[in-house]
């Protein structure tokens, strides 16, 4: 062993032991001060493992019990300062718009109207594309909304036809924060998103979209109510 290993071998104890000692007030702190640690959204990965999770009456109560989920959320994640990927980003938009034209599937992302999607005339203003952060999604980001009854073809198209995008899929309940912490998919590279704007109160959450198209929770014979 060389005279350099030698010393470093015989300083590592010595190293740990110092950060050891260096560490130990915030760890007094973090167990003592309950505000130590994030809160709400922020404070999650998943709220199904994790240093405060929801208890189990707060997890499940979301107003649907054991029911499915009946709407649900593509989000599109690109690099808005770069041409490439936004360009890609675009590609799959314009895809996704024309697969909803020919009548392959039911989605609603920013370029459906009514002239592609027959009986669409919503008030509910379509989500733009967000050339940049917004909300919880960190980036350049859209929004592609599903049915649960086109949500199989809508899947299969956005894995053949994704390229180098992220996609994000969540489903769309009263619990926005665990849909989008311990419910998300993905498809492709997954984003860190902004936990931190995630609330449990109802408000916050997205509610059933795109009544006038019969779907979803506006489906018939749907008992679930919001």
């Amino acid at each position: 062993m060389s005279t350099s290993s030698l010393v470093l071998s015989r300083m590592l104890p010595r190293i740990a032991a110092l950060l050891l000692l260096l560490s130990a007030p915030a760890l007094a702190k973090a167990s003592s001060d309950p505000d130590y640690f994030p809160q709400g959204g922020a404070q999650y990965f998943t709220t199904h493992s994790t240093l405060a999770p929801l208890d189990g009456d707060s997890h499940n109560n979301d107003g649907f019990g054991d029911e499915p989920a009946l709407e649900y959320h593509f989000h599109v994640y690109f690099f808005q300062n770069n041409e490439a990927s936004t360009a890609d980003a675009n590609r799959l938009r314009q895809g996704i718009v024309d697969a909803v034209g020919r009548g392959e599937f039911v989605a609603v992302c920013h370029g459906v109207d009514e002239t592609v999607l027959p009986g669409f005339n919503s008030t509910d203003d379509v989500p733009p594309v967000n050339m940049g952060p917004r909300g919880p999604h960190p980036a350049g980001s859209y929004e592609v909304w599903v049915p649960q009854e086109h949500l199989g073809m809508a899947t299969s198209f956005m894995m053949l036809n994704r390229g180098e995008n992220s996609v994000l899929l969540h489903p769309l309940t009263r619990h926005c924060v665990e849909d989008h912490t311990g419910r998300v998919m993905w498809m492709g590279a997954p984003f860190n998103i902004d936990r931190t704007v995630l609330a449990f109160d109802e408000e916050s959450c997205d509610s059933p979209q795109y009544e006038e198209l019969g779907l979803g929770y506006s489906g018939k014979g749907v008992s679930s109510t919001w």
